[in-house]
């Protein structure tokens, strides 16, 4: 768990300060309470020492549901915290809500560290003073939003901490996409055995982009929950709309994409339209079918039905699961990492050459316009995807039909089996450039 927690109320300002701590807008910040739900981690680097901060749900004492849940992903995580970071807002006052959370944090009050955020101006000091009832000792006067006073409450924050670097998250990273209430949120705790992320029959609930590092046969992942993502027509602007930007950006930075699919509705125009954002972007994929334990169908059915319905990302690995069973979810995992090697494969231009000579034997570029395709010959730039320039003619003449035929060929003969390539056509003036 994180080095230095953030908790506090709803619209306190946690997320700004997060934000400001770990220096990039990680967490979504909006004025409407409850923004953030699940923990949300980042890096701060400090006077020569880094450790890792979380944003927390705000804490409420309602009974509801998603209240409930934040409240105990809290409690679950005071312990393990070597700081904790109590924001209450002064510009509001004491509230009830604050001493509610006083309460659950005076157990762990040598670790805690009040900070009275929106204290904007000098004019604005004395709004401090009746915090102090709260009984915590380090109490610091802030404005996260403008950063004053954040540079004394992280100069006391790094004394406390012990030495030695925090590590950064680092791994394969993962993302978990679909539209919203598929299982996404489920799958990300079936796979860790734990409530990590909060899980709700109410669609949304996750709206930040959550990672969590976990490790598996030996392998350093990073599984990232995403916002269930909408048809944009139905997608408002507010909360919604930065949430889905989030799982497009999650996509942008992942190395593999899961595809997550509700079996008891079937495959949707929007499930494809998911799975096309992440082919557009070359990145490994995989199908995953769940809520299996919601239909009556034989299995290899259902794979077939998946493979047919997501034909254009025939690469990609279908597994089947139940999230509320934990039926099949270490099998997203074994497919990831037959994706992961794939993903990272690397051949020499002999080989390369090889295998574009046998596509072009099978089945040679229909000419255009009474001119012939022209092949020269072929590298492979890079990985992560699997990069391929071919030297022709001229790139116009390759038809789009041709194009699918020899990337799925060229797949095949590069033994690629689960992951997609990036094919570059370029001209013979381009070679000399």
């Amino acid at each position: 768990m994180a080095d230095v927690l953030i908790v506090g109320r709803p619209n306190v300002g946690k997320s700004t300060l997060f934000n400001r701590l770990v220096k990039r807008r990680k967490s979504i910040v909006h004025d409407m309470p409850g923004v953030t739900r699940d923990i949300v981690e980042g890096v701060c680097v400090w006077s020569g020492k880094s450790f890792t901060v979380a944003d927390t749900g705000g804490v409420l004492e309602s009974k509801d549901h998603i209240s409930e849940s934040i409240k105990g992903q809290v409690q679950r995580v005071l312990g393990s915290a070597k700081a904790i970071v109590f924001l209450v807002d002064g510009r509001e006052g004491l509230t009830a809500g604050d001493q509610f959370l006083t309460s659950m944090l005076y157990p762990h009050k040598s670790k805690v560290f009040l900070a009275v955020n929106k204290i904007d101006q000098e004019s604005l000091q004395n709004r401090v003073y009746e915090f102090y009832s709260l009984g915590f000792e380090r109490v610091f006067p802030i404005s996260a939003h403008h950063g004053r006073g954040v540079d004394e409450l992280l100069d006391r924050l790094v004394e406390s901490l012990p030495e030695g670097e925090a590590k950064v998250l680092d791994g394969v990273r993962i993302a978990f996409l679909g539209r919203p209430n598929v299982g996404k949120s489920s799958l990300v705790n079936a796979i860790l055995k734990e409530e990590r992320v909060i899980v709700s029959p109410i669609p949304g609930t996750t709206r930040d982009a959550i990672e969590v590092p976990f490790s598996f046969k030996g392998q350093q992942f990073i599984l990232v929950d995403t916002a269930g993502m909408r048809r944009k027509s139905k997608v408002e602007y507010g909360v919604e709309f930065f949430s889905v930007g989030r799982s497009i950006k999650a996509v942008e930075m992942s190395d593999i994409s899961c595809v997550v699919v509700d079996l008891s509705e079937g495959v949707t125009d929007q499930d494809k339209k998911i799975a096309s954002l992440v082919e557009r972007r070359f990145k490994g994929c995989v199908i995953v079918g769940n809520k299996l334990d919601l239909i009556k169908a034989d299995a290899k059915q259902v794979e077939a039905y998946l493979r047919k319905e997501f034909s254009f990302v025939d690469y990609a690995p279908v597994v089947l699961t139940s999230a509320i069973k934990g039926e099949g979810v270490y099998e997203i995992l074994k497919a990831c990492l037959l994706v992961w090697k794939d993903y990272n494969i690397q051949h020499k231009t002999s080989f390369v050459n090889r295998a574009v000579e046998r596509v072009l034997k099978e089945k040679h570029p229909p000419s255009h316009k009474g001119r012939e395709v022209k092949v020269y010959y072929a590298f492979q730039e890079g990985s992560k995807p699997p990069t391929v320039v071919v030297f022709t003619n001229d790139p116009s003449l390759w038809r789009k039909d041709y194009l699918r035929f020899f990337e799925r060929r060229l797949r095949s003969h590069l033994r690629i089996e689960h992951a997609p390539i990036k094919l570059i056509l370029k001209g013979r003036e381009e070679e000399k450039g």
